[in-house]
């Protein structure tokens, strides 16, 4: 089976200093890195809009 070639591409974005303190912080304590942190917060917020308990306007 082939296997398809990854499209993804980095995506630059430079956090105010307390959106990454507190990404920093909670990455640490969950023994995540900061990437890490920043793909789990997204993925529930991205859990919570599908459920209509967020709305991002």
């Amino acid at each position: 089976m082939e296997q398809k070639k990854s499209e993804i591409k980095p995506m630059a974005y430079r956090m105010r200093p307390e959106v990454k303190e507190f990404v920093e912080g909670n990455a640490k304590r969950t023994y995540r890195s900061a990437q890490g942190m920043m793909d789990y917060l997204m993925d529930k917020i991205m859990q919570m809009e599908k459920k209509g308990e967020f709305v991002i306007q």
